[in-house]
């Protein structure tokens, strides 16, 4: 039987006069969320000096103490206000649920039914307005046709299931505030705000206190420095919960608009470094992971735009060599904005004034000097970029004596050499006017053709050289090729299957072999055509759906526009991964002929650069020979690959050196019984393998002089050198020995035998750690340099029920230590203070490794195989998960390479992708703020800053 969570109002004398909510949920299955719930809704936006605005029951304790239960449970239902649903595939199956929901349907209203999902699937079927029931197995079926508009629910699928159940996680917190803000009357964004505003007063009657208190200092000064802390308290309690509002925002618009994302998350960090601004962070930097730079951010406000079809339009062009990139906005001051892709510069902007809006209005030539766009009244600019100069001006019409604004250039382009343009457009006035075609030399300005269009709606493409110009005609399904040198038309070609259709949506590659074409005008279906063999190259009903650009040199790829994203397609239009998006709709779209850069314009005047080539806040390594199949030792710092008798080795450079080739040796290594090991010097390679300890030279390949160390055998693959590299030190079944390598002899045992396996060494290389994986012991070791010997420093133990622990890490300084078990919890144990704290039961990755940020502020540990994978990030202060970072499509190691994540020499993480990339990764909040501040430097918008940060002295982070 589900549990009710009742929220009430008293009247006069204590008599209940009304319940706010009426929470209905699977006891089994959702108490700690239902108890979490009740918390948040009781928490949040709650006045300082105040008993809490919403009182809630928790329990059946709460109802009366009838026999009738039923009874007691309509009385609830009849004094609430909202219903909230927690739904489940659990909770759609009980007798309860059902009964209540069918007693609020009968007797309440459907617009005060709230839904939150905490397993299961909700889905809304658009074309029938109801719940898509094939999909949906949360609900029971007694909503089925219930509801005229889709109705509100939350998602907390991912807060149950990682147990983010605090207001100090962002997912929760935005769950919690949906929910709460019908109940207080208030929208989301009013609710959020008075939470602030509530912990703000909080602030500043603290601060009052301490007034006050200061006034006693000279009798008591003790009570005085009391004030004081409770002040700084006070202060940061408010930076905290600025920081987690503006983390949550963040958030909340890293999927609609990664560039505003990004400013949340920066004056999140900035405010306070807590978990939410390193999570908001790492959202950020993989929302924004194409980027190459955010060039214009949108208009806050376009109410007072009123344009031709009241749309602001944005228009982006990229040269074919991918070197210059143009753009322009109606909302801006006429004028052109030009900017060098390969030197990162703006470049001065040409006046032009306002551009046409009939046509793709901007076109650059392949090597982007010349720049053709349709000015007002079928005029035609040509423009020198590089002297910012405006050639000469080509008149097709006398447009400011046409009636209709519309009859503008009708389709528009420009040969790749820009040597000529062609036009299509009206001319005349009456009804029947059928269009002009012109063709012009934008050197000389000269006419070199000008006759009636061979078709209303054709579209035309002029061919790299300007000898030849196609006409697609999809209405009589035909095209024509003109020449130009000769003036006369080719026979129309019959294309069969070509979409007929009055106005096409039709984009061109850059020259006629290759085009998007959509099937109708809103494009929801449409193909690629080969002209030149007159053929469908493909179709697809999951192709873009909105403005669309073909590389003219990477037949492999489309970007096309959806809603407010930006996608990129494989050549059979499959979609591959979103590259971007805007918080309005995507106008305009242009890519460079490789396919490499990408540049987009929304409606709200937002312009950004994207590669394709980029990764999450990655840098690629350079790497002479092809390394898909290496791995890595577990500091980082040497590559290798084996086979049945040689091993291939290279250097890890700091940085963004990549691999540097040391050599071979004749000698295969055992991933399972031995283990291989780098000098600091990098001239001595250590083998061990199956307990026989030995030192080779990697440039010659021989055997060095030094002697080798021989064991019965060993229990674990862990080698590693030591400062000054006179020493290694490794597992064996004695326990873990360090070597003398001059002398070949066993100087230290730091075990008595050999249940300690797993074995890590930290970055700088002073500190040990292992794991006993049988009880779960943890033991610290520091090097002496002086002593040469390893002093023990700390023990621990590990938390959990599973005593087998799989993996263990230390970070880079020897701060802290790691261990995650075979149920996937995480002991995190700092080695000053030997404080533990653990994470949640994890959902099954505890054979991955764990890598620390250089700070030591974050812990990542890899998920998924394949293509489809990630970080999982979780704080080290805390234990708390801070969600994950999706690197699927990005070349992130599958679940057999988890080996080939580790820490990179000089920080960052070092990854391995499956199409052969070595990446290096940022990781952790000084590089993430540093990444983003290179894409986004803007100060955050006055409207947000006096929301958020309006009684706080905060700097703008990326000032410095």
């Amino acid at each position: 039987m589900p549990v009710y969570e009742l929220s009430c109002r008293q009247g006069a004398g204590g008599q209940i006069m009304e319940r706010d909510g009426f929470i209905s949920y699977s006891h089994r299955r959702d108490m700690e969320l239902a108890q979490a719930l009740q918390r948040g809704l009781h928490t949040l936006a709650r006045p300082w000096t105040r008993r809490p605005v919403l009182s809630v029951f928790r329990d059946t304790t709460s109802l009366s103490a009838n026999h009738d239960l039923w009874s007691s449970i309509l009385t609830e239902l009849e004094r609430s206000r909202y219903f909230i649903y927690l739904a489940s595939p659990e909770a759609a199956a009980s007798r309860w649920v059902r009964k209540e929901i069918e007693f609020w349907l009968a007797n309440r209203p459907l617009d005060r039914f709230l839904i939150a999902v905490s397993d299961g699937t909700v889905a809304w079927d658009v074309e029938n307005n109801d719940f898509d029931w094939e999909r949906t197995d949360a609900l029971p079926p007694v909503l089925r046709g219930r509801f005229a508009t889709e109705p509100l629910w939350v998602d907390l699928v991912k807060v149950r299931e990682q147990r983010l159940l605090s207001l100090r996680q962002a997912d929760f917190r935005d769950a919690v505030a949906t929910l709460a803000a019908p109940l207080h009357g208030r929208t989301k964004d009013e609710l959020d705000s008075r939470d602030i505003r509530e912990r703000q007063v909080a602030k500043r009657l603290r601060r009052t206190a301490v007034g006050a208190l200061a006034v006693l200092l000279v009798t008591s000064l003790a009570a005085g420095v009391v004030a004081w802390q409770q002040r700084g308290e006070a202060l940061y309690r408010a930076r905290v919960s600025a920081s987690q509002a503006l983390a949550a925002h963040s958030l909340e618009l890293a999927d609609s608009d990664p560039r505003k994302a990004a400013q949340f998350a920066l004056y999140a960090e900035q405010v306070e470094s807590t978990g939410e601004s390193a999570q908001a962070l790492a959202r950020a930097v993989e929302a924004n992971s194409g980027v190459v730079r955010h060039v214009k951010g949108g208009f806050e406000k376009l109410a007072d735009f009123h344009g031709q079809s009241q749309v602001a339009q944005t228009h982006v062009a990229v040269s074919r060599d991918g070197g210059i990139f143009a753009h322009y906005s109606d909302l801006e001051e006429g004028d052109v904005h030009l900017y060098d892709i390969r030197t990162g510069r703006d470049l001065p902007d040409l006046p032009t004034g306002m551009i046409g809006r009939n046509s793709e209005p901007l076109l650059l030539s392949r090597d982007g000097r010349t720049l053709a766009l349709e000015a007002a009244f079928n005029r035609i600019e040509i423009w020198d970029v590089r002297k910012t100069v405006k050639v000469r001006t080509i008149t097709a019409s006398r447009g400011e004596d046409l009636a209709q604004a519309w009859k503008g250039l009708r389709s528009f382009t420009l040969s790749a050499d820009g040597r000529r343009v062609a036009a299509s457009y009206y001319a005349s006035d009456e009804p029947s006017a059928t269009p002009r075609l012109g063709v012009w030399d934008t050197r000389t300005g000269k006419s070199l053709l000008q006759e009636a269009a061979p078709a209303k709606d054709a579209v035309y493409s002029l061919q790299d050289d300007g000898t030849h110009l196609l006409a697609v005609d999809t209405e009589a399904r035909t095209t024509r090729l003109l020449d130009l040198r000769t003036g006369t038309w080719a026979r129309a070609r019959t294309v069969s299957g070509l979409p007929a259709v009055d106005a096409p949506a039709v984009s061109f590659s850059g020259d006629p072999r290759r085009a998007w074409i959509a099937s109708d005008g809103k494009q929801r279906r449409g193909g690629l055509w080969d002209f030149v063999t007159g053929k469908r190259v493909t179709e697809s009903a999951d192709g873009p759906t909105g403005v669309t650009a073909l590389p003219a040199d990477n037949p492999d790829l489309v970007v096309g526009a959806e809603g407010n994203s930006l996608v990129l397609y494989d050549g059979a239009l499959r979609r591959t991964r979103t590259l971007g998006a805007f918080t309005w709709g995507v106008l305009g779209v242009s890519v460079s002929g490789d396919g490499r850069w990408v540049a987009a314009g929304s409606a709200d005047g937002a312009v950004s650069l994207y590669s394709t080539r980029a990764v999450h806040g990655g840098t690629p390594l350079p790497h002479p020979d092809p390394v898909d199949d290496v791995r890595f030792t577990p500091d980082g710092r040497l590559a290798y690959r084996s086979d049945e008798k040689t091993t291939q080795l290279w250097k890890v450079g700091e940085g963004d050196t990549g691999l540097t080739r040391l050599g071979r040796i004749p000698r295969p290594v055992d991933v399972q019984d031995g283990a291989i090991a780098l000098s600091p010097d990098a001239t001595r390679i250590a083998l061990l393998d199956v307990g026989r300890l030995t030192f080779w030279d990697p440039r010659t390949g021989a055997e060095a002089a030094e002697p080798a160390y021989t064991s019965r055998s060993t229990d674990g693959p862990g080698l590693f050198y030591l400062p000054g590299g006179r020493y290694v030190v490794g597992t064996w079944w004695q326990g873990i020995t360090v070597i003398d390598t001059h002398s070949g002899e066993a100087t230290q045992t730091l075990t008595e035998d050999g249940s300690y396996l797993s074995l890590a060494q930290s970055g700088d290389r002073g500190t040990l750690a292992s794991v006993d994986e049988a009880v779960g012991d943890i033991g610290v070791w520091r090097w002496s340099a002086k002593e040469n010997r390893f002093e023990h420093v700390r023990d621990a133990h590990a938390a959990g029920t599973s005593t087998m622990q799989l993996a263990v890490s230390v970070s880079h300084g020897g701060e802290k230590v790691a261990t995650v078990d075979r149920d996937s919890r995480i002991t995190i144990v700092d080695v000053r203070t030997g404080r533990t704290v653990s994470s949640a039961v994890g959902p099954g990755q505890g054979g991955h490794p764990l890598v620390f940020s250089r700070d030591t502020r974050l812990l990542v540990q890899p998920y998924g195989a394949g293509e489809r994978g990630g970080l999982d990030l979780w704080d080290t202060a805390t234990g708390d998960a801070l969600g994950s970072w999706d690197l699927s499509g990005q070349g992130v190691p599958g679940t057999d390479l988890s080996v080939d994540i580790v820490e990179a020499p000089g920080g960052g993480l070092l990854t391995r992708g499956q199409d052969g990339s070595l990446v290096r990764r940022a990781l952790g909040g000084a590089e993430w703020r540093a990444t983003l501040c290179a894409l986004v430097a803007d100060p955050l918008p006055d409207a947000d800053r006096d929301r958020y940060l309006s009684d706080l002295d905060v700097d703008a982070p990326c000032d410095a």
